[in-house]
């Protein structure tokens, strides 16, 4: 007997827990239930070699580089870690986060670093801030070009370039399907002087998402449209976006779910008289006819945000609603969908971030305020008459770990608007469905 326990023999053998003997496609099952749950994933590593290897790809799946936040983030930091480690090929979503003023140039790079950066060979989705397309010109593809087959989904945020440098970035990615440009309220999109020898080398399908955010650059829209030969996108997500016509036109054969955000670019200011608010946000001076969906045949859903319903802006949005379903033509229209983002349920913390505490439950007063609050947005349906059927759809779009919670809160609207006949002019009833957020931080 040795002190502090007990001899253990050398002939002794361990039993090896049932968790290593289960076969891999449980194993498998298992971590996907668990892929938001960074403390859990953590664990799992642990277990034994199957277990990390299921589990370890999940919890390299997001890279986040930048240049303004902590020690963990500051480039090249993560890429010089990770590539020691042989984790790039893991990352499925990298971030390039920066803050204003500082562009994303060819100067953060060096021979070490841009090594790095190309063991990055897996990445789906693709997110740079504050690019600088002109610094990268001409050797842009020896910078992006380990990209170009791999990304479908392309993240621009405040893009700095003259359109064709703009577009040539884009038609990098022979296979991308969703794009998002987003520009701050209050950034300037001045455009340089533009090379019109410049071609984008590939054509990419551009099927999925089309998301622009404060976007002014209707010369940059109407180039895309010339040298992509068209866009096709089936769903689009439109807010404080100038060229709305162009965009729904360029659209009109595929477009089948249209996100609109009914009020101003920050919901701010109620509108002055004798000005109208048109879908894309925007304050100006035009009527509502303006805006038609009468040529988009293939127009299923239409989608918006409840967050837009509030105060002054409650008759504008119902406004609003009425004039767009009026003009929908689509034989195949068959929904209306209220979205709930996580940034609506205040009674729960909103990133499940390792470090953080686990989601808090909320008081029952807390959780009748939510249902009473969501209540008053739905009100706004009731003043909607449309000519067309549609079924209501309540629209969960939350982090993973607040579902239970978003679809609590939403299935209790339903039930208590059902019980004093607020859905009576909805047949069939409405529907209360969950999609995730889809980039996992």
């Amino acid at each position: 007997m040795l002190l502090g326990g007990p001899f253990l023999k050398p002939s002794t053998v361990v039993p090896s827990s049932p968790a290593t003997r289960l076969p891999l496609e449980l194993v498998e099952t298992i971590i996907d239930y668990l892929i938001y749950d960074i403390r859990s994933l953590r664990a799992c590593t642990l277990t034994c070699y199957s277990w990390y290897i299921a589990a370890v790809h999940h919890l390299h799946y997001t890279l986040i580089i930048s240049d303004s936040w902590g020690q963990k983030f500051q480039w090249p930091n993560p890429l010089r870690h990770m590539h020691t480690l042989g984790l790039l090929p893991f990352v499925k979503t990298l971030w390039v986060c920066g803050i204003y003023g500082r562009a994303f140039s060819p100067k953060y790079f060096n021979r070490h670093t841009l090594r790095r950066f190309s063991a990055l060979n897996n990445v789906h989705r693709l997110m740079i801030d504050y690019l600088d397309t002109h610094s990268f010109m001409p050797r842009i593809q020896q910078y992006f070009g380990h990209f170009m087959p791999t990304v479908e989904e392309l993240c621009l945020k405040n893009p700095i370039g003259s359109r064709r440098q703009i577009i040539y970035f884009i038609g990098l990615f022979e296979h991308l399907e969703s794009l998002n440009l987003n520009y701050d309220r209050f950034c300037s999109q001045w455009e340089p002087p533009d090379d019109l020898t410049l071609f984008p080398p590939f054509l990419p399908p551009l099927r999925g998402w089309l998301e622009l955010t404060s976007f002014k650059r209707v010369g940059l829209l109407k180039d895309m449209v010339d040298l992509f030969e068209g866009l096709r996108f089936r769903c689009m997500s439109l807010f404080d976006v100038d060229a709305m016509p162009l965009l729904l036109d360029a659209c009109a054969e595929t477009l089948e779910v249209l996100q609109l955000y009914p009020n101003d670019p920050r919901g701010e200011q109620p509108p002055q008289e004798g000005v109208r608010i048109l879908a894309n946000g925007s304050a100006v001076s035009s009527s509502l006819q303006d805006f038609n969906l009468s040529r988009n045949k293939s127009l299923r859903t239409l989608q918006t945000v409840a967050s837009s319903f509030h105060g002054v802006w409650g008759y504008a949005a119902s406004s609003f609603l009425n004039h767009t379903l009026s003009t929908i033509r689509s034989p195949v229209f068959s929904h209306v969908a209220i979205i709930h983002e996580w940034s609506d349920f205040h009674g729960a913390v909103s990133w499940q971030h390792p470090e953080w505490p686990p989601l808090c439950e909320i008081s029952q007063a807390e959780r009748a305020a939510e249902v009473s609050r969501y209540r008053g947005q739905l009100g706004i349906f009731r003043w909607v008459r449309s000519a067309q059927d549609f079924q209501l759809e309540l629209c969960a779009f939350v982090w993973d770990p607040l579902r239970d919670h978003a679809m609590g809160i939403l299935k209790e609207v339903v039930a208590e608007e059902k019980a004093v006949g607020g859905f009576d002019e909805f047949l069939p009833q409405p529907l209360v469905t969950y999609h995730p957020k889809r980039c996992r931080m």
